[in-house]
């Protein structure tokens, strides 16, 4: 009935998606876990989020800018959820989280320490037994096995761990971290695989079961062309900043207002470059036949590109190298990224219904649509009573009345 009543409260504003009908128990805090849950959200899922009542979400207090009355990071991973509080020392409400995820949730997620749950009587053992057809998730720092998976982990540490800040920066400069939570980002997309997965094969058989994702396999698996580069018996690959690995020209180069990428992945690309540029004789010179020979020989072929490159804006350039079909895209910031036409043509920058700010929607459409708004982020235990049905002896979750 609970959840009847959710559906029409929110039917107007949200569109048949794939996931219409799932239940989501989320246990998720800073990033991957929320992340991950909020994508299922965008899909069609209903998602309770399960916070302590005292504080929540740790990245409720994260810094300014705040929209809507919440910091703008929470806006961004938790949008479309209900906010549930829990007091997890009380009896209650962990007998209350254990019949609402065994009787009505199809998928929980956490990203708790890893376990955190078990010892609360939570995990996807206990729960999956009372329950077979439950997909249960876990996202942990390091993974299920090794001697590092009871280990916290957050997203700089496994840039750090994984090698990913050894090729990244410039090779006279100390490593730099990506600039983005990469890592936490890439955790949440394979979480959400691996809970569609089984999703699918609940379906056929229905049977669910535990998916693992972890923050550091994640980044292991963005390392898997340096790996495979270094495994196939070349050197340990180091920085080479904004210089790419295995073709050439491949690499930003300075126009007369700004750093243009310039990206040549075949022999007949670079000769149509050399002619652009004016220097035809480039394409004939036994230095710079083949992508092998490029590559040997960067450096001096690097230095006559950039000094013809240096003579016209950007937007000239693109416009030549995009009519020969020259692989080029200018270095923005992220301001110019937002006001691009590309950018607001895509339709990712979704506006909420109720409060006048804007988010990134999901980087896929189905049919031709992409997943929509539906409500922004809940305030801490906006949504208790949703869930009254489920509490012990008529008490609310979290303790409160």
């Amino acid at each position: 009935m609970v959840l009847a009543v959710i559906l029409i409260a929110y039917g107007q504003v949200m569109e048949q998606r794939p996931l219409e009908g799932i239940v989501v128990a989320e246990f998720g805090n800073t990033i991957a876990g929320p992340f991950t849950a909020r994508i299922l959200g965008d899909l069609g899922a209903e998602v309770f989020k399960f916070e302590p009542v005292n504080g929540g979400d740790p990245v409720r207090q994260w810094s300014p800018p705040h929209v809507g009355g919440l910091p703008s990071t929470f806006q961004a991973l938790n949008r479309g959820k209900h906010s549930i509080t829990v007091d997890l020392r009380r009896d209650e409400d962990r007998d209350m989280l254990f019949r609402f995820m065994t009787e009505k949730a199809d998928v929980v997620v956490q990203n708790t320490r890893p376990g955190a749950m078990e010892k609360i009587g939570l995990g996807a053992t206990s729960l999956c037994a009372a329950s077979p057809r439950l997909v249960y998730c876990n996202i942990t720092g390091f993974g299920r096995a090794g001697p590092l998976k009871d280990l916290a982990g957050y997203d700089p540490l496994m840039q750090a761990f994984s090698g990913i800040v050894s090729v990244t920066g410039e090779a006279d400069r100390p490593p730099s971290r990506v600039g983005v939570s990469i890592v936490d980002i890439a955790t949440a997309t394979w979480a959400t695989i691996g809970i569609q997965a089984a999703l699918l094969r609940r379906a056929n058989t229905g049977r669910g079961g535990v998916v693992d994702a972890s923050l550091f396999e994640s980044a292991l698996n963005m390392m898997i062309m340096p790996m495979v580069q270094m495994a196939a018996g070349g050197n340990v690959p180091g920085r080479s900043g904004l210089r790419g690995p295995l073709v050439a020209p491949n690499n930003a180069y300075a126009a007369s207002d700004g750093l243009l990428m310039i990206t040549t992945a075949t022999d007949g690309q670079f000769v149509k470059l050399c002619g652009i540029l004016g220097h035809p004789e480039l394409a004939q010179d036994p230095r710079y036949r083949t992508v092998s020979d490029r590559m040997d020989n960067e450096a001096p072929m690097s230095a006559v590109i950039q000094a013809a490159v240096s003579r016209r804006p950007r937007a000239e350039w693109a416009a030549l190298l995009d009519a020969a079909g020259i692989p080029n895209a200018p270095v923005q910031d992220l301001g110019e990224v937002m006001r691009h036409a590309q950018t607001l043509a895509t339709g990712m920058l979704q506006s909420s219904p109720e409060t006048d700010f804007r988010l990134l929607g999901l980087p896929i459409s189905i049919d031709g649509e992409r997943p929509g708004f539906g409500k922004p982020a809940p305030q801490l235990g906006a949504d208790n009573q949703l869930i009254f049905d489920f509490a012990v002896d008529g008490v609310n979750p979290g303790g409160r009345v």
